[in-house]
């Protein structure tokens, strides 16, 4: 991570506590680096742990076959809260999901394109609708998600959106650099 372009510098990872030393050293040996955020959430060890287990959750453990939707959902909100980093990590992510290029870049124009289905643009829709504090989501957005969606599903979409907006808030709040996971 480059010094002086963040707020405040990362937390030095040798005196992080045991577990938190294990998870970043896991993160190196898989990413080649500790995930950037991480160094900021370890600054107060019970919220990287909580973190941690939140990420898991609505990242590995989700069950609905949301994941190509949630790389999506995920990298348009994070493009809404100006967060460099989980840009990035979103579009690794719908890249390996085998997602294209065209479609990753189109999501700014989302509404327009054609590369996105009825309910990607509704769910996409919904995600902008929660980002934006001064919108709602109306009841014409979400019985339009309803037509395409079931109730654990926008449940768990909620989540997922909601949790990315304080990630990607966070860390645009610190400028957490891009880890350049992404190569088109």
């Amino acid at each position: 991570m480059q010094d002086g372009k963040t707020r405040i510098p990362p937390v030095d990872v040798e005196t992080c506590p045991d577990d938190l030393r294990e998870t970043l050293e896991e993160q190196r040996k898989l990413w080649g680096a500790p995930l950037y955020p991480y160094l900021f959430y370890a600054r107060h060890p019970p919220y990287l742990r909580a973190a941690k287990k939140m990420w898991a959750a609505l990242q590995e453990e989700a069950a609905r076959g949301l994941d190509t939707l949630r790389a999506l959902v995920n990298r348009r909100v994070a493009w809404s809260n100006g967060c460099e980093y989980c840009q990035d990590a979103h579009a690794a992510k719908a890249s390996r999901l085998g997602v294209s290029t065209d479609k990753i870049d189109a999501l700014n124009d989302y509404a327009r394109s054609p590369l996105f289905s009825e309910a990607e643009r509704v769910a996409l829709e919904y995600a902008d609708a929660i980002t934006e504090t001064r919108c709602d989501v109306d009841d014409e957005l979400f019985a339009r998600l309803q037509r395409h969606y079931d109730d654990d599903t926008i449940a768990e979409l909620t989540m997922i959106i909601a949790w990315q907006n304080a990630s990607s808030r966070f860390n645009h709040a610190f400028r957490i650099p891009s880890q350049g996971f992404w190569t088109r």
